[in-house]
C-alpha cells in the first residue's frame, strides 16, 4: 500500500522531494548567518508580550495567536541554540513532541535549548498548556519562485497585506515570503499545476468577512473586509489537480483550513496551522486520490485531519490513497485528532494511512477515530507508530451510526434536539427501535483495520469504543498489534479499556 499511495509523489516531484541544495541569498529584507535566517518583522504587527526569543544571539519576531499563543519561525542549516525568555518565573518545562528529545535548561524566567535539526516544537511551562511558545525551525528554503513571474503571486517580506479573495488559476504560483503577513483566502478551482508557499503568514481572521466584489485583478491594494458575512475555507481548492501546498504558517482562521475537494495529486508539506474557533479543522481531505500529507504542524480547536467524502458528488467518487506522516497534532475542545469521518457518503473510503506521528494533545473527543455516519465502506486504514502524549477522552473510536450530518439526520433544529443522543458522541442521533430497519439502508462498514505500534507515552490510557449499527453494518477486522502504556504492552481488550458492540473479528495482541 505505502509504494502506491506515495508513489506518484516521488516520481512526479523527485526534482522538490529529494533536493538538498540550499540557496544563500542576500536581501535587504533577509538577515542570515552561516546556521541561520532569520525573517524580519512585519510592519503595524505587534509581537509577543510574553515570549522574546534569540537565535544564534539573533533576536527573531515572535507573534501572538488567540488561542492564546506565540509563535516563532526560522531557518537553519545547522546547529543552533536558542534563548527564550518568557514573562513568568518558570520551575518546569516540557517540549513536545516528547520525541524530538529536546532537553531545556531553565533559570528564573529564561529556557536555553539547542537543536541540531529542523523540528516543530511546542514549549509549555509550569505543568499548564495555556500560552505555549510554539518553535517552527525550518530547513532553509530552495525552489523560491522569482518575483517578476507573470505567473506569481508575490508577497514580499517585512509588509502585511489584504488581498481578500485571491483565485489560482493552471500553472500560477501564490509566494509568501517570510516576515509578509497576508489576511485573504485563496481558492482554485478545475485548475492543475498550482503551488502555495513560502515562510510568510497566512491570516484567517477575516475568512468570513469577504466576498467576491474583493476580488480584483490588482491583489496588491489594500482592502476593508466586507461587512456581510459569508463563509469562506481558508484555502480552498475543488476539482484540482498536482497541488503543492509547501511552508506556510496558517494563523486564526474561523472555517475551515486546507481543503482539497474531489482533487488528485496533492501535496501537503511543512506547513504549521494555528487556530482555535469552531469548525477550524485543520486538514479536511474531500473524495480525493493520491494525497501526501507530510512533517506539518497542526494546532487546531477542532479535527486536526479529516478524511470525508461529502459535497455534491456521485456516490462512485469516494477517497482512496492518502498519507499523513511525521506531523505533529494538537486538537483542543472540539472534534478529534486522526478523523474519518463524519461526512461519509461514497461507495468506498480506502487505503488511508498515518505513519509515524506525534499527537501531543487531544483535550476532548478521540485521539484516533473513524466515524462512519454514511453509506461508505470504509477499508484498509492503517495507523502505524503513533506516539501519544495526552489523551483525554478516548483513544480509538470506529463507529457506525446516524449522525445530524447523515443522509437520514434532519436539519430541523428542534427535531435535532429531541433525537440527541447525550452520551461519548457529539453529533449522534437516536434511532428508535422500531426504525432501525428503516435507518439501516443509510448506513455503512468499517473493516480492515491495522492499529500497529501505538504508544501512549505520557498521560493516562482513556477508553475506546469499536461500535457498529447493526450485526450487518459493523465493525469487522481490527487488528491492535503491539499498542503499549508508559512502555509496558496491552494484550487484552478489557485492560485496554475497549467496549465493544455489533463487532467480529477485533483482535489485540
Amino acid at each position: 500500500m505505502m509504494s502506491r499511495n506515495v508513489g506518484w509523489v516521488l516520481s512526479g516531484h523527485l526534482k522538490y522531494i529529494n533536493r538538498t541544495v540550499f540557496f544563500f541569498v542576500t536581501l535587504l529584507s533577509l538577515r542570515s548567518t552561516a546556521a541561520i535566517r532569520i525573517y524580519p518583522a512585519p510592519e503595524g504587527i505587534i509581537p509577543s508580550q510574553s515570549y522574546r526569543v534569540q537565535v544564534n544571539g539573533e533576536s527573531a519576531f515572535v507573534y501572538n495567536s488567540p488561542i492564546p499563543a506565540a509563535f516563532c519561525s526560522f531557518d537553519m542549516n545547522g546547529p543552533v541554540d536558542i534563548i527564550i525568555q518568557a514573562d513568568r518565573d518558570i520551575k518546569w518545562v516540557d517540549i513536545r513532541p516528547l520525541s524530538a528529545k529536546i532537553k531545556a535548561t531553565f533559570n528564573d524566567s529564561t529556557i536555553k535549548i539547542h537543536l541540531d535539526k529542523p523540528v516543530h516544537l511546542s514549549i509549555e511551562l509550569n505543568g499548564n498548556i495555556k500560552n505555549p511558545l510554539f518553535i517552527f525551525a525550518n530547513p532553509f528554503e530552495s525552489n523560491i519562485p522569482s518575483s517578476i513571474d507573470k505567473n506569481v503571486y508575490f508577497f514580499k517580506a517585512g509588509k502585511t497585506y489584504h488581498p481578500g479573495i485571491i483565485k489560482l488559476k493552471d500553472n500560477q504560483t501564490l509566494y509568501i515570503e517570510g516576515g509578509a503577513v497576508v489576511t485573504a483566502v485563496i481558492e482554485a478551482y478545475q485548475a492543475k499545476n498550482i503551488r502555495i508557499c513560502g515562510r510568510g503568514i497566512l491570516d484567517g481572521t477575516f475568512n468570513n468577512n469577504f466576498n467576491d466584489s474583493l476580488i480584483k485583478s490588482g491583489i496588491f491594494h489594500q482592502k476593508e473586509a466586507d461587512e456581510e458575512k459569508n463563509y469562506h475555507r481558508f484555502i480552498n481548492l475543488v476539482d484540482c489537480e498536482n497541488i503543492r501546498i509547501e511552508d506556510l504558517t496558517m494563523f486564526n482562521s474561523t472555517s475551515w483550513d486546507v481543503v482539497p475537494i474531489h482533487c488528485d495529486k496533492v501535496y501537503i508539506n511543512n506547513i504549521k496551522i494555528i487556530s482555535d474557533n469552531g469548525g477550524d479543522d485543520g486538514i479536511d481531505v474531500v473524495r480525493c486520490r493520491n494525497v501526501l500529507i507530510e512533517n506539518t504542524f497542526i494546532r487546531t480547536k477542532d479535527d486536526c485531519i479529516a478524511v470525508k467524502a461529502n459535497m455534491n458528488y456521485p456516490e462512485s467518487e469516494g477517497v482512496d490513497s492518502v498519507v499523513v506522516r511525521r506531523c505533529t497534532f494538537w486538537n483542543a475542545m472540539w472534534g478529534n485528532g486522526l478523523e474519518i469521518g463524519f461526512e461519509l457518503n461514497s461507495s468506498e473510503v480506502k487505503n488511508i494511512s498515518f505513519l509515524d506521528n506525534d499527537i501531543i494533545h487531544v483535550e476532548a473527543g478521540a485521539t484516533i477515530s473513524i466515524h462512519n455516519a454514511g453509506t461508505a465502506t470504509v477499508r484498509n486504514v492503517v495507523f502505524e507508530n503513533i506516539r501519544i502524549e495526552d489523551s483525554r477522552q478516548k483513544l480509538f473510536d470506529f463507529a457506525i451510526f446516524r449522525s445530524q450530518y447523515s443522509e437520514d439526520g434532519t436539519l430541523d433544529a428542534a427535531e435535532n434536539k429531541r433525537l440527541y443522543l447525550n452520551g461519548a458522541w457529539d453529533g449522534v442521533l437516536i434511532v428508535p427501535e422500531n426504525e432501525k430497519k428503516e435507518h439501516a439502508k443509510y448506513r455503512g462498514f468499517i473493516k480492515n483495520i491495522r492499529l500497529k505500534n501505538i504508544k501512549i507515552v505520557d498521560g493516562a490510557l482513556p477508553f475506546s469504543i469499536f461500535c457498529g449499527y447493526d450485526q450487518k453494518h459493523n465493525v469487522s477486522n481490527v487488528l491492535i498489534e503491539k499498542l503499549f502504556l508508559h512502555g509496558q504492552k496491552i494484550k487484552d481488550v478489557n485492560k485496554a479499556k475497549i467496549y465493544i458492540s455489533n463487532t467480529s473479528k477485533i483482535i489485540i495482541r
